[in-house]
């Protein structure tokens, strides 16, 4: 509760992106409070496509536990050719182990079809992401149109033949 508090503290004061203010703020409070809420907070700039703030974070030494929830919201965050935090944590993205839903995949679609004019710099994490097995397989055993976006043929072919159970 205290770092929901303190989040929406730093949205209201319009710091959030300004992570030496962000912690400044924090100083005031117990070093665990701290330490959650940054980890938090690199889940946020993650989500936000802030890839200066979560850089900053990283080399402090923060983690956070990454969930394909996460990877959506940064997907639909893509808004110019600058370097994304998809892109930069390529092997996290590609590596995910989490539920894909369908609805997930229809919102990156939706992005991604009304966002045209973003495409040269979308299609590449696109691409990343298309090579997530549980992506691959969410894309496969769905009936709808738009899942067909998100195959990846070779990964396919690669999952029939190694782990058809996944397919199932």
């Amino acid at each position: 509760a205290q770092c929901a508090i303190i989040h929406e503290k730093n949205i209201n004061e319009n710091i959030i992106f300004d992570l030496e203010k962000v912690e400044e703020n924090l100083s005031e409070y117990d070093s665990d409070v701290k330490e959650h809420y940054l980890t938090l907070l690199m889940q946020y700039y993650f989500q936000n496509n802030k890839i200066e703030q979560l850089k900053e974070l990283l080399l402090q030494g923060f983690k956070f536990d990454m969930r394909f929830i996460d990877v959506v919201e940064a997907f639909c965050h893509l808004k110019d050719d600058e370097e994304n935090v998809i892109e930069f944590l390529e092997d996290n993205v590609v590596m995910l182990k989490d539920s894909v839903m369908e609805e997930d995949l229809k919102m990156m679609y939706d992005y991604y079809q009304n966002n045209l004019e973003y495409k040269n710099f979308i299609d590449e994490p696109l691409e990343l992401i298309k090579r997530n097995r549980y992506v691959c397989v969410q894309a496969f055993k769905s009936k709808e149109e738009f899942a067909k976006l998100f195959l990846n043929e070779d990964l396919l072919k690669s999952l029939q033949r190694d782990m058809p159970f996944l397919l199932k």
